[in-house]
């Protein structure tokens, strides 16, 4: 199941993935919030993969990642992961995103620590 939408009372774009996340679903899911990107100018996403079971090779990440920006992902959006506490697999994409450019991803376990980070202003810069 994929879920992505704008939360106006936030000023953000929520989304949540759940069941196998593979290359295919990521791919659909970044579609979807590139959409919502472009309907409503907001950079600050919320991904909760909590219920997810990230089943990517490293090279499925790594072509992925460097894609975003053709997506209509930009460089400086703020993007908070929400994950459950295996977050080995999640920090591979997250150094792939680091590596492409994406310098405001983070990854959280608390739902309340990464709405308070994704709404903060330090060190946003849309390129």
């Amino acid at each position: 199941m994929l879920t992505v939408g704008y939360e106006k009372s936030l000023g953000q774009i929520s989304g949540r993935i759940d069941g196998e996340l593979n290359e295919e679903v990521a791919r659909h899911y970044f579609t979807q919030v590139a959409e919502v990107i472009k309907a409503t100018q907001c950079h600050r996403i919320l991904t909760d993969v909590r219920f997810a079971k990230l089943n990517a090779r490293e090279g499925e990440m790594e072509t992925l990642s460097a894609e975003l920006i053709t997506m209509g992902i930009v460089v400086g959006s703020r993007r908070a992961i929400l994950v459950n506490e295996d977050i080995k697999q999640y920090k591979t994409w997250e150094n792939y995103c680091f590596r492409n450019g994406y310098k405001n991803i983070r990854l959280f376990i608390d739902e309340q620590a990464a709405n308070e980070w994704l709404l903060s202003d330090s060190d946003l810069i849309l390129n």
